[in-house]
């Protein structure tokens, strides 16, 4: 079973994690605000027993056995309807019920103490509610407990602890909602992150492209900037490393390289214009053949005309790249342009050949006399899918791709091309090559 890649889940998807949790803590508050307030009061009686037949211990004794059925009394329609008439309250808006669901009591373990407490609405409300029941569950007490034909025993309960307006609600709990809604988010944020990683099958690093295809990355060529031109020399810097890469993995004699593209998007004219920027800064000079119908913008002659006899210019940049204008047959590619190439090469150190992957013909006949071949992939666009279909379709024909180059990526691209290679991967048996290499021509 393969590893998580934490570390990747979290550097792709930590915007995701922080944005949903958040909105996680926003909706927690959010739903605070809409929740009703509810306001606790309390008093607290005190139960006292007089006699004078009774000694002290037996009379605390006495306290601490009653004090625990005097609770339930506070529900008692006696209360219940004092408490309605003394705060003045409508039956319909607070049947008994509800006033019930209102009051409370409560023994604390081992004392003689009664805490009476009310939840309401208001703060206001609570306290005259709370101070209202703990005094008429002290006459109820007391009328019940006292025989006025017997003075031996006296009981009764009196208020020690008034309730006091409370100063904040006891609910909704804004801290703990907010909170549980920013860990509901985190960890909502956090299973999606995990999905979008594990399930995205378009390819972001150098391991993406080796799991994908057991194929070395050449090169990875960040995007060019429109707004900043003081930004784009690390575009430069890296065609120009693609380019040594691709000579320490195919060697130096290779002069024809073979650029297969994975999908549409994963060469365009930016790509070719750095591929000529690479050969021209180790000293030697290329040029451009694209053979596909949607093909990158041509300067000079076409292939159409190439291929009609036009002589081939003498490897300037403003003529480095041949396009076909017109749809040129795939057979009339395969039987003429390995010789077109072969004259090529008395002007250009290197030929760059952009084929389709359907063009399996075309290809082995341009790889048979030594030419290499790469996959170009654009970042974070193409998929592990299309880059498996080329280099399955190209190992069928009998053709190991030198390698791969990442177009597009971040201006800080992760992992380290060279180190992520293999030995195998310089092996210089099999026919390879890499897009945007150079070799500067042996004379």
């Amino acid at each position: 079973m393969e590893d998580v890649p934490y570390g990747r889940i979290l550097r792709e998807g930590w915007v995701v994690i922080v944005v949903l949790a958040v909105f996680g803590a926003g909706m927690g508050w959010l739903v605070t605000k809409m929740l009703p307030e509810t306001y606790a009061a309390t008093s607290t009686l005190l139960l006292r027993v007089d006699s004078t037949e009774a000694s002290l211990f037996e009379r605390n004794q006495f306290s601490l056995a009653r004090i625990k059925s005097y609770p339930p009394l506070v529900d008692s329609p006696e209360v219940i309807d004092a408490v309605r008439d003394d705060l003045d309250l409508d039956e319909d808006e607070y049947p008994d019920r509800d006033i019930r669901r209102m009051v409370s009591a409560e023994n604390t373990a081992d004392t003689v103490l009664l805490v009476v407490r009310a939840d309401a609405p208001t703060a206001q409300l609570a306290t005259d509610i709370a101070n209202s029941a703990a005094t008429h569950l002290s006459e109820l007490i007391g009328e019940t407990e006292n025989d006025e034909d017997d003075a031996r025993y006296t009981v009764a309960l009196d208020q020690v602890l008034p309730a006091v307006a409370p100063l904040a609600p006891i609910s909704p709990q804004v801290t703990a909602i907010t909170g549980l809604g920013g860990i509901a988010g985190l960890a909502l944020g956090a299973i999606v992150a995990v999905y979008r990683t594990t399930t995205n099958r378009r390819l972001r690093t150098i391991s993406d492209v080796r799991r994908s295809s057991g194929l070395p990355v050449i090169g990875q060529i960040p995007r060019r900037s429109r707004l900043r031109q003081d930004a784009n020399s690390g575009a430069a810097v890296a065609y120009e490393e693609a380019a040594g890469n691709l000579v320490a993995l195919a060697g130096g004699g290779v002069r024809t390289h073979v650029v297969v593209p994975a999908t549409d998007d994963a060469i365009d004219d930016e790509a070719v214009t750095g591929m000529l920027e690479a050969q021209r800064l180790i000293g030697a000079t290329a040029c451009v053949v694209d053979t596909r119908e949607s093909h990158v913008k041509g300067r000079g002659h076409t292939l159409n005309e190439v291929l009609e006899g036009e002589p081939i210019s003498t490897g300037e940049e403003t003529d480095a790249v041949f396009v076909a204008d017109d749809p040129i047959p795939l057979e009339k590619l395969v039987s003429e342009l390995p010789g077109i190439i072969a004259a090529m090469h008395e002007a250009f150190d290197v030929v760059v050949v952009v084929c389709d992957p359907g063009a399996s013909a075309l290809i082995e006949k341009l790889v048979g006399p030594g030419a290499g071949v790469i996959i170009n992939v654009k970042h974070n666009s193409t998929s592990a899918t299309d880059l498996v279909a080329v280099t399955t379709r190209l190992r069928v024909m009998g053709v190991r791709p030198v390698g791969v180059v990442m177009l597009h990526t971040g201006s800080r691209s992760l992992g380290s091309i060279a180190e992520s290679w293999r030995i195998s991967d310089r092996d210089p048996a099999p026919v390879l090559a890499g897009a945007g290499g150079s070799h500067a021509r042996s004379d």
